[in-house]
């Protein structure tokens, strides 16, 4: 059943990423996933997942089940099974002494590999962009994530800048104290960790043309 479920967090991060590639939707899903609950897990593993190399187990399941929405990995497995054949049940039901057997080493493997694939990678926040670093626990390091470090910058906007492409936003705000801060990608403010808003006409009037 993880296997189903890795395909259709893949499938949908495709649609929302716009990306084509396993690596793009992986690092889609690595942002995502940190983003929202704060769990750190590689785009490389990731990737390693999707191509069955490994199993994603618990918390990440059920972190991947809320991103299709559904409430948990249960919930997630009891809806896929009353969808399924009857074939399709009893190969499962054939194949499950086979997972009890694999099922904890590969826990063991998987969370080896996301360390290893992450543990030198970091960034911090440098005025306007981040900048790579040795992990350290400096104030507001955080994981290198390569989606984030690329597309997330500070800029200034002006009346001839670009806010909206075919009707989606191309710059994200944030407001502490009536001052106005804005960004060129989604996230989180890299130094007071609040969640950047989309830019709407009503801020531009309000904040840029005023």
């Amino acid at each position: 059943m993880t296997d189903k479920l890795v395909d259709s967090v893949f499938e949908k991060a495709g649609k929302e990423s716009g990306k084509d590639s396993v690596h793009g939707k992986a690092e889609y899903l690595s942002e995502h996933i940190f983003e929202i609950y704060k769990f750190s897990v590689s785009s490389k593993t990731l990737s390693r997942y999707q191509k069955k190399e490994y199993a994603p187990s618990h918390p990440l399941t059920d972190y991947f089940s809320k991103f299709l929405g559904y409430k948990n990995y249960g919930e997630f497995v009891k809806q896929s099974d009353s969808i399924l054949e009857p074939e399709e049940k009893e190969h499962k039901r054939n194949k499950g002494w086979l997972i009890t057997l694999i099922f904890v080493p590969l826990i063991g493997i998987s969370a080896y590999v996301g360390y290893e694939s992450g543990k030198e990678e970091c960034m911090v926040w440098d005025i306007d962009h981040y900048v790579m670093t040795e992990c350290e626990g400096r104030l507001n390091e955080r994981k290198f994530i390569p989606h984030i470090y690329n597309n997330l910058k500070k800029v200034k906007v002006y009346d001839t800048t670009t806010f909206f492409k075919k009707g989606e936003a191309q710059i994200w705000y944030n407001k502490s104290n009536g001052h106005l801060e804005f960004f060129t990608a989604p996230g989180v403010h890299p130094v007071n960790g609040k969640t950047l808003k989309p830019i709407t006409n009503y801020m531009i009037e309000k904040y840029v043309r005023n």
